[in-house]
């Protein structure tokens, strides 16, 4: 496994933490209530816990987002007889496939956009499930699950003929994972940015936010488990089989990330033979969708098919784009930027 570090140019990220440092009124009202609640009533404050870990918050796309989203062709499919809203930029070349995190949006990948479509791929984009633009999941409300994520990149991901490579952010990482795991041909090209890839590590943060005591956590745990009918470390990225980890896979995570910590890239990278870790200071959570040097990273990965993904034929990348892809891999891995440095 191959490991770099990349430092950001600018401040450093100002993300927002899982528990916020400043507890507002409605959270400490709810922290209260579910105290109560769990010394009265454990099972009811485990049914009230599942349905706040499963309901995604909604967000809007930024003017900036919102315009790049606004440029591609507005694609919709069916998912569990519910609409997923998608975006393709439309090229000769073959698909990569952008798939945001939890709480998430497509728009969030948007500095992608041109320059994987400038260097001559269709690219693609999609809202999951309750998520953006799409509808609710078959769970009905905010309530949704990484599988329904899973189903609905399998979904999108059917509609095109050649898919070379697909980059996932945060929690769509976990639902890649489960994908694979349900038999999904992924392409032999895989980026994470900053992988949620133990969801089980995030319940005991997640239990003091909301006020839940042990007794509560541990019918949740399992409540879920029988729910999902699968246990906790299914979803963990790193318990992956080994038959799904020919494909190439270049990882990134910032140091600093509040949200995901830096310990879970490198499980999975340390899990995966023919992995490329790259680790960054001062981006955060979010702020790597955004940063130029991962951009040019990401585009450069996509130019060097390796030895390791044996399935890719030397001619996967359009004609056209080859010259310039080189040339950013050449110096992403020599480390001659000054923002990046081998270790």
């Amino acid at each position: 496994m191959d490991s770099i570090t990349l430092q950001a140019s600018s401040a450093a990220s100002t993300s927002r933490t899982g528990i916020p440092n400043r507890i507002s009124p409605g959270q400490r009202l709810l922290q209260t209530g579910m105290r109560l609640l769990g010394s009265i009533h454990p099972s009811s404050a485990a049914t009230l816990m599942k349905r706040l870990w499963f309901s995604a918050p909604r967000s809007t796309p930024r003017a900036a987002e919102q315009a790049v989203l606004d440029s591609g062709a507005r694609l919709s499919f069916n998912v569990h007889g519910r609409k997923i809203a998608a975006w393709v930029w439309d090229n000769h070349g073959p698909t990569i496939l952008l798939l945001h995190g939890w709480g998430g949006y497509a728009g969030q990948l948007h500095a992608f956009v041109e320059p994987l479509h400038a260097a001559g791929f269709r690219v693609v984009a999609f809202d999951a499930p309750a998520h953006g633009a799409s509808a609710a999941s078959r769970h009905g409300g905010r309530r949704v699950t990484f599988f329904e994520f899973a189903d609905a990149l399998e979904t999108v991901a059917s509609a095109e003929s050649s898919v070379a490579g697909i980059i996932a952010h945060s929690g769509g990482c976990t639902a890649l994972s489960l994908a694979l795991r349900a038999g999904w041909n992924a392409p032999a090209n895989i980026v994470f940015v900053a992988p949620f890839a133990q969801p089980s590590a995030a319940i005991k943060g997640f239990a003091h936010a909301i006020g839940a005591n042990e007794r509560v956590v541990a019918t949740f745990s399992a409540d879920v488990e029988r729910w999902l009918g699968h246990p906790w470390s299914y979803l963990d990225i790193a318990t992956l089989e080994d038959t799904y980890k020919w494909r190439r896979l270049l990882v990134i995570h910032d140091e600093e990330d509040r949200e995901v910590p830096l310990s879970q890239a490198r499980d999975v990278a340390a899990s995966w033979p023919s992995a490329q870790l790259v680790e960054t200071r001062g981006l955060g959570h979010r702020r790597l969708l955004r940063e130029p040097a991962v951009i040019e990273g990401v585009l450069a990965f996509f130019a060097k098919p390796m030895l390791a993904a044996p399935h890719l034929g030397s001619d996967y990348l359009p004609r056209d784009s080859r010259a310039t892809l080189d040339a950013a891999y050449e110096s992403f891995a020599s480390g001659t930027p000054a923002t990046c440095a081998h270790r």
